[in-house]
């Protein structure tokens, strides 16, 4: 009984009160993870508009000036051709779906086509209805949630501190490549990636920086699911850690060396296409729920979604393949492009970093030292700081 008063009281919420002309209707408000959302079905309806559901977990809200087209788990929304982040992604809970405040506060308001959400009264209305006072549009710091948040479900992320998300390549029954080539495999790629992720991270806390691991421990996190981590967390980067291996067993193959760094667009090389295909193929031990639904992305992948970051993304790569080649043995093999799953949902600079093939004796030997391993997150460390006070002095301090 205890716990379901508790429940009760993190997820109940007064409800948001909508007018239109002297007609008046409340509409349900929930509260999950500390920020408030409303029914989209119940909020539609009291605006005179509809939900329609398509595939592939998409909607449109449709309304007799506009419509916004969402989908289930991307903080993206499209109007008239135009998509706009979110702070939060809408979610689907019992088959309805709900949408974040920031579509009340913000989205309708803006570009609706006459409806005013007056924050002091907490209500939604059309121009139509009596307006005792309008307040400004929401600015960026409110998108989350103006309301206040249960003390339990507070994040406890300081101000001002960025957020680092590192993804430990593979994991579970998805080992990854292994090797060397030419002897008895003993080298497993999802054990060196968590290795030297779980060395990256505690470098950043070191230096001050907040970090999220998409995985902490030998376990299987869906390709598509390691973004969506770090877009629910808020995350200011994304790093993917790897290790490479060649297109061939040959002898040729085994001399392959070095390191590189990837930033997500359409592969230019013969050699970046093989990458690709060798990294996706993770998702073939995605099962059941952890499976990919149909292709969500499909219309925004080459949309600001993703190309709003494309140029950050690919400065990180850079600073990180440079930073790189003042500790690591092999040759540096540039900097490349390819759509990589793992990157895809990632709404944020993102980057996937191949320290080494474990296909290659000497490489592979390297990387199992802890010393090595040691040497390489802390080198990543630097250039991750390196590009943030870069991009901080550009743009002018932390969002």
């Amino acid at each position: 009984m205890i716990g379901l008063v508790l429940f009760l009281q993190i997820t109940a919420s007064p409800p948001l009160s909508v007018r239109e002309g002297v007609t008046q209707t409340t509409v349900p408000v929930t509260i999950s993870a500390g920020v408030r959302s409303v029914p989209a079905d119940a909020l539609m309806k009291a605006l005179g508009g509809s939900v329609i559901t398509a595939a592939h977990g998409r909607f449109s809200l449709s309304l007799p000036k506009t419509r916004i087209e969402l989908i289930e788990g991307i903080p993206f929304a499209r109007i008239d051709s135009v998509t706009y982040g979110l702070a939060r992604a809408p979610d689907v809970r019992a088959g309805k779906l709900f949408l974040p405040w920031q579509v009340v506060s913000e989205l309708l308001p803006q570009h609706g086509g006459g409806i005013f959400y007056d924050a002091a009264q907490g209500e939604l209305r059309t121009f139509s209805a009596p307006v005792a006072r309008r307040n400004p549009p929401p600015s960026v710091a409110d998108r989350s949630d103006p309301g206040p948040a249960p003390a339990a479900e507070r994040s406890t992320r300081p101000p001002g501190r960025r957020l680092v998300v590192i993804d430990a390549g593979h994991g579970g029954p998805d080992r990854g490549m292994s090797g060397p080539i030419g002897d008895t495999p003993w080298f497993v790629e999802k054990d060196i990636t968590l290795a030297v992720s779980r060395k990256l991270a505690e470098a950043l806390r070191g230096s001050g920086m907040e970090v999220l691991m998409t995985r902490t421990k030998d376990t299987l996190i869906a390709l598509s699911d390691r973004g969506r981590i770090a877009n629910r967390n808020r995350g200011d980067l994304f790093v993917s850690i790897h290790v490479n291996a060649p297109g061939s067993s040959n002898a040729a193959g085994a001399r392959e060396r070095g390191y590189e760094t990837y930033f997500l667009a359409e592969a230019k090389t013969d050699d970046a296409k093989r990458v690709e295909r060798m990294e996706n193929e993770a998702v073939k031990f995605e099962t059941g729920a952890n499976a990919p639904k149909g292709d969500p992305l499909s219309f925004i992948i080459t949309d600001m979604a993703q190309n709003e970051h494309l140029r950050e993304s690919n400065d990180l790569a850079q600073t990180i393949q440079d930073g790189l080649k003042e500790i690591h043995p092999g040759p540096g093999r540039g900097v490349h492009q390819a759509n990589f799953a793992v990157l895809r949902g990632s709404y944020m600079p993102a980057v996937l970093v191949e320290i080494g093939f474990g296909s290659n004796q000497l490489e592979a030997s390297y990387l199992s030292n802890s010393f090595n391993q040691d040497r390489i997150a802390r080198n990543i460390s630097e250039s991750v700081l390196a590009y943030l006070e870069n991009y901080e002095s550009r743009v002018g301090g932390v969002r």
